[in-house]
């Protein structure tokens, strides 16, 4: 559907709730999670912040959004690709993220660790997908389990083997970029890649 079949309010309401977003993004290249209010998101974007509200109840679910935005975006570049090339795929794109924001990746692993990161019911509308993306995708929001396990449910691995794989994924994605300041790791996409070719060495 092209963005001019939108209606004014949908374009109105995605447009606000992506720059709320945008701008937490562009806060947390610079400041904690923790130091940035809602008062203050409030006053950039020149809204109330009951209407910050209307969107998200809290600074927490903004994380959540981020989280169901970039699984909607990973699922959109790995169509069409099998599923080793996939995982690859994910990982390039998770890097060249967080090389963009570490401080946002690194509030997303703090709250993980810390608190637990809860699906919650955020619908993601077809004027969010459509300004986002380009296009309105037909794929469900979703986390990191979402996007790799129905890749690796296509390798036809023995359950246990696919759970050791998935565990070896999970820790590579968000376990490594915390090791960054380590002198050796040059660039996160190549130590990613080095620890894939390690774990999926056996299924290619």
């Amino acid at each position: 559907m092209p963005l001019s079949q939108l209606s004014l309010r949908e374009k109105k309401q995605a447009t606000l709730k992506l720059k709320i977003l945008d701008t937490f993004d562009e806060k947390l290249k610079t400041k904690a999670l923790a130091d940035i209010s809602v008062k203050e998101i409030a006053h950039d974007l020149e809204i109330s912040e009951m209407t910050f509200f209307n969107y998200f109840g809290s600074k927490k679910e903004v994380l959540i959004y981020f989280i169901e935005l970039w699984s909607l975006e990973m699922q959109l570049c790995i169509e069409g690709i099998e599923p080793i090339k996939a995982i690859y795929r994910i990982f390039e794109e998770t890097a060249i993220m967080i090389e963009k924001n570490p401080n946002l990746f690194m509030e997303i692993v703090a709250t993980m660790a810390l608190q637990g990161v809860e699906k919650k019911d955020i619908h993601i509308g077809r004027a969010e997908r459509i300004l986002r993306f380009g296009k309105e995708s037909t794929h469900k929001e979703g986390g990191f389990s979402d996007i790799v396990k129905p890749l690796l449910v296509k390798l036809e691995l023995p359950d246990e083997k696919e759970t050791l794989i998935y565990t070896a994924l999970f820790n590579t994605c968000f376990a490594t970029p915390l090791l960054m300041k380590c002198p050796r790791f040059t660039a996160l996409k190549e130590h990613y890649f080095e620890q894939l070719d390690f774990i999926l060495k056996e299924v290619k």
